[in-house]
């Protein structure tokens, strides 16, 4: 299934930015909204593993076409300025809704099943059930959003020199980011279960306290870029977040574990705004989604790598160290970069931005 749904994903990155920039951001959403729709809705069939594969690909289909066109479609609605508190509403949002889903779709099984008899299938049953629900709502709001059409043209032309070595640069430091990441955060639950004594009601709270930490700091990050600028910010706090993480294993209570994968996720997960407001505002309009799709690409495919090899190292022994501290070494690795190249990128601000826009052609032709 996993080999399948990343396939499938990624595809989904090769192309999807592409046609999103040539296309319309707005029709590609809608079409990965409704892929993701479909995907969760043949998770309601009887288990199967060739439907359940064929669902996750559809989910993960719908993902990669749908983040980079949606990303890319909010950037028309604000100034530069304004961008990255507008990406902090969204990810508040967001946060809000990925907390309550959660909670429930880790809690509510295991809890049902205690406490009223019903069966673990029949409760995961439901949450796909309620996420199918939810994921065709969306769509009714993305369909009135209004989008400017364009002319057809060849996006090549938009990828020059510069912007090929912005790619390429961006595209290393989120692959070694996907590679670190693939270490540690796909098995914390399991290593908070198994290695630290964990219940599912622990993991449940874990989780939980920590989105909620993070869709409140996506209201406030916004503010600190304008004291020190984007690229210090991120690049500062995705460094810290290691300490944290590596501190893990060695909590000797769970109270001290859930205060750490907080203090971790805040950390590393609340400039997003910020990243994504920097990159839309030093990316050329017209190739955005294409930008984003391929970066994303990048950390897809060395997550995948070293998914495969973390599997071995973990080797069904949960109380390892040596992970997070490989996971540690790729974050600041990646985190120097994208500092020591990107403070010398400006962003395009209000008063200037990037030739080609639909802002800089309005103010053209006003002067």
């Amino acid at each position: 299934m996993g080999s399948i749904g990343f396939a499938v994903g990624s595809v989904g990155y090769l192309v999807g930015g592409y046609l999103a920039d040539k296309l319309g951001r707005k029709r590609v959403v809608l079409i990965g909204l409704a892929s993701t729709a479909i995907g969760l809705i043949l998770f309601l069939s009887d288990k199967n593993l060739a439907i359940y594969s064929v669902a996750y690909g559809f989910t993960s289909l719908g993902g990669s076409l749908a983040w980079p066109s949606m990303t890319t479609l909010l950037a028309t609605k604000a100034s530069p300025s304004n961008m990255k508190f507008l990406y902090g509403v969204q990810g508040f949002v967001n946060q809000i809704g990925l907390t309550i889903a959660t909670f429930l779709g880790i809690f509510g099984p295991s809890f049902l099943d205690a406490e009223a008899g019903i069966e673990l299938s029949t409760g995961y049953l439901w949450v796909f059930g309620a996420t199918a629900a939810c994921a065709l709502v969306p769509m009714l709001y993305v369909a009135r959003v209004t989008e400017i059409k364009r002319q057809p043209e060849r996006l090549s032309l938009h990828f020059d020199k510069r912007m090929r070595k912005i790619l390429l640069v961006y595209s290393f430091q989120n692959a070694l980011i996907g590679a670190g990441a693939a270490f540690v955060i796909p098995w914390l639950p399991i290593v908070f279960k198994q290695g630290l004594g964990a219940t599912d009601s622990w993991v449940a709270f874990i989780i939980t306290v920590s989105n909620i930490v993070i869709a409140v700091g996506w209201f406030i990050i916004p503010h600190f870029a304008n004291l020190r600028g984007s690229v210090a910010l991120i690049a500062v706090c995705q460094i810290i977040s290691v300490v944290p993480m590596v501190l893990i294993p060695y909590s000797p209570v769970l109270l001290a574990v859930a205060f750490l994968y907080t203090v971790r996720s805040l950390l590393m997960l609340v400039p997003s705004p910020v990243l994504n407001a920097y990159i839309m505002n030093i990316v050329d309009e017209r190739i955005r989604a294409s930008f984003l799709s391929l970066s994303q690409l990048a950390w897809e495919l060395a997550f995948s790598a070293s998914y495969f090899v973390a599997g071995y190292l973990w080797a069904n022994d949960y109380s390892k160290v040596e992970p997070f501290y490989i996971a540690g070494a790729f974050y600041v690795a990646a985190s120097l970069i994208f500092y020591f190249y990107f403070r010398n990128v400006k962003e395009a601000t209000d008063a200037a931005p990037h030739p080609g826009t639909e802002q800089h052609k309005a103010g053209a032709g006003a002067s």
